[in-house]
């Protein structure tokens, strides 16, 4: 498993709510951004932190592999899919139940953040132009035990929402009884 923190300074609520985590392919100006490419590299099973406004408010759990993906209709703002290649990963978000203000814990988490890549500014800011950075374990383990503790219970919201999830526990209706059987 691998961690992952996710800048979403503007895409939080489109992408938690519609359970994914979109990125260009590249730049606006047609170079290649490393944080863009990160998206390729999650797997099946990996962790990413959704940090928007300072504070992380949200962890998701990613459950599919990267695919090539115009914007989702929310984050595509003047730009048509004709204009614009991303990335999509699908994520199952689950929002905190105690948001957490990075800044607030620095003597705690400075120690830990990487040298190269850092999400965050040893002041507890978080960086510019990173879209998707990996987070060494310790740090990664050291933000759960902050927003949670131990006890999963204190860690997550427990309402979900089955788009979050991408399927829904409501019982499918066959052809014979007017739906579609899907």
């Amino acid at each position: 498993m691998r961690y992952w923190w996710a800048n979403q300074m503007r895409t939080y609520d489109a992408e938690v709510a519609g359970g994914y985590l979109w990125s260009r392919q590249r730049r606006a100006d047609g170079s290649r951004n490393p944080f863009y490419e990160n998206l390729r590299l999650t797997q099946t099973g990996d962790l990413v932190f959704g940090y928007a406004h300072a504070i992380i408010r949200a962890v998701g759990v990613v459950i599919g592999p990267a695919r090539e993906s115009p914007p989702p209709s929310p984050l595509g703002g003047e730009e048509t899919a004709a204009d614009i290649r991303g990335w999509m990963v699908d994520v199952a978000w689950m929002e905190l139940r105690r948001p957490l203000e990075p800044a607030n814990y620095m003597a705690i988490l400075a120690p830990l953040l990487p040298e190269w890549h850092a999400p965050l500014t040893s002041e507890g800011r978080g960086i510019q132009g990173g879209r998707l950075l990996e987070l060494p374990s310790p740090l990664a383990l050291a933000l759960l035990q902050l927003a949670g503790g131990r006890d999963p219970k204190h860690l997550v919201n427990p309402v979900w929402q089955p788009h979050q999830l991408r399927f829904s526990f409501a019982e499918n209706k066959t052809d014979e009884e007017g739906g579609s059987g899907v």
